[in-house]
């Protein structure tokens, strides 16, 4: 990979970061305006960490692995899983605020990192799909 590559992958991985809390943040507004409205803010409050959690296992990993393939698929010379661990790591060290709070040790935390990885990683398979060898 060529130094440009890491700087689009840093550029991804923060684009993918805001994303990701956009969906969160999102998804508890839309729970708390239209599946169980009426609560006071305090219960919206403590529903939130739940349903971050889901989304960002639900939208993070399909966000990563939408946007490798976006940016890996028109790239023959560019190994794919060389860029999706790069932007998977510096989306990760962008990151690192939540996962220095919660801990690696975190069992939701280590699935929710796992996904993502595995989002990136199918991103970059996906971007191979019809290629001709080089």
């Amino acid at each position: 990979m060529k130094p440009i590559d890491f700087a689009k992958a840093l550029g991804l991985g923060a684009l993918v970061l805001v994303l990701d809390l956009c969906f969160a943040f999102g998804t508890v507004t839309v729970w708390a305006w239209f599946i169980e409205p009426g609560h006071p803010q305090s219960y919206v409050m403590a529903q939130a960490p739940r349903l971050s959690t889901f989304s960002t296992r639900l939208f993070g990993p399909l966000l990563l692995a939408g946007f490798v393939w976006l940016f890996s698929r028109g790239r023959p010379e560019r190994n794919p899983f060389a860029f999706a661990g790069a932007v998977f790591v510096l989306y990760l060290l962008l990151d690192g605020a939540t996962v220095a709070f919660h801990g690696l040790y975190n069992l939701t935390v280590l699935i929710t990192v796992a996904l993502k990885l595995a989002g990136a990683m199918a991103g970059a398979g996906l971007s191979r799909m019809g290629r001709k060898p080089v």
